[in-house]
């Protein structure tokens, strides 16, 4: 196996505006530069600012808030250090996009700004694990890759998914957005680079029988100890005795009706300190591992930058409820399920919304309690 992890020198942060990921990306990359000397701390404001000055000028391209074009002239025009210059490198091909990531990565230890949710949203590749060296030549097989995401808002997460995961979630697909990037996968990294390829294992994420959440928790803490998660400095609180799992969480994949045939589903095992509670009595979660609801293979594993607090379902139905001036009561055996999909609601899986269907309308409430009556596509780039 071979690993690289630039986590440690990149800090995280949560993006201050709904639309400022790239701006936050862009901060955390500037700030994460592997000698310490030459790392620089610049306001999200600043970088924001810097990416809307060179942002494309193509009219087709008018409707991103950061795009690659963007970030890459902000970074590039950052005070850096000699020898540092940032590329865009954008191509149908993401097993080739991949492998410059890496490649560059392990050669010049920087972390990498890349376009996900089919160019949705801005995160930051800190880190990986393959098989071999990604070197001129190489064939490396993915087994995990890690980012710093600056969702949620102000807060921010660090998360390591399998390959499989990687490929079938955040990378899931090309930009769809008409403009420069449309079909194209896209990174800010470093040419020339040696041609090459990286390869994911696939795996099935669909299944007839869901497990129980008592066993989504047991798989949880298999992968902890398989994958010596807790001896990974980002991930050493899952080791400390004073944190336990919490309620596990069953989420589904892509707004529509809730039944599990032919759907992917996962489980959220959430963990915090045993003493810790928010304002309204529920426990705050600081990690949480994400298995497969199905198969109870390992999907994601991800820390906070601040504790967070789930909502309950009661509480969404009781948001919609006010919203609708109708009893609670009258909603109690509503149809509400904990469901993902990547958009204007959120980007990341581990802070999914709540779809409330009621008789034929459904709405939907994000994990601070704000209401949705529709689902909206992301912003490319926000």
């Amino acid at each position: 196996m071979f690993t690289r992890d630039l986590s440690a020198n990149v800090p995280l942060y949560g993006q201050e505006q709904c639309i400022w990921c790239g701006a936050a990306s862009g901060q955390m990359a500037r700030n994460g530069y592997p000698n310490p000397a030459d790392r620089l701390f610049y306001a999200q404001v600043d970088v924001w600012n810097t990416i809307q000055v060179h942002n494309s000028t193509s009219p087709a391209d008018s409707g991103w808030a950061t795009d690659p074009h963007g970030l890459t002239g902000c970074l590039q025009a950052l005070n850096n250090p000699a020898g540092v210059h940032w590329v865009e490198f954008a191509n149908s091909d993401r097993d080739t996009v991949l492998f410059d990531i890496l490649f560059w990565m392990n050669v010049r230890q920087y972390p990498s700004p890349v376009l996900i949710n089919q160019g949705g949203h801005w995160v930051d590749i800190v880190g990986y694990v393959t098989d071999v060296e990604p070197v001129g030549g190489s064939s490396p097989v993915l087994q995990t890759i890690s980012v710093h995401d600056p969702e949620p808002h102000n807060v921010g997460t660090s998360s390591t998914f399998s390959a499989a995961q990687w490929f079938g979630g955040p990378w899931n697909g090309a930009v769809i957005y008409t403009g420069t990037w449309l079909n194209q996968y896209v990174a800010v990294i470093e040419p020339p680079l040696p041609k090459g390829k990286v390869h994911v294992k696939q795996v099935k994420r669909t299944g007839k029988k869901l497990l129980s959440p008592k066993r989504a928790a047991e798989f949880a803490k298999r992968w902890i100890r398989e994958f010596a998660l807790e001896h990974q400095p980002k991930y050493a609180i899952l080791h400390r005795e004073d944190v336990l799992p919490l309620d596990p969480m069953l989420v589904r994949e892509g707004i529509g009706r809730s039944g599990a045939k032919n759907v992917p589903h996962y489980y959220i095992v959430p963990f915090g300190f045993r003493h810790e509670f928010a304002e309204r009595g529920s426990r705050l979660a600081r990690a949480c591992v994400l298995v497969n609801a199905f198969t109870g293979a390992f999907e994601e594993v991800t820390t906070f930058g601040k504790p967070i607090r789930y909502l309950a379902k009661e509480e969404a139905l009781a948001i919609v409820a006010s919203a609708m001036q109708r009893d609670t009561k009258e909603l109690k055996n509503t149809e509400a399920t904990l469901t993902f999909q990547p958009g204007d609601i959120t980007h990341i899986r581990t802070y999914p919304f709540w779809q409330v269907t009621v008789g034929k309308r459904k709405v939907y409430v994000d994990q601070l309690g704000k209401l949705y009556g529709k689902f909206l596509p992301s912003i490319p780039g926000d």
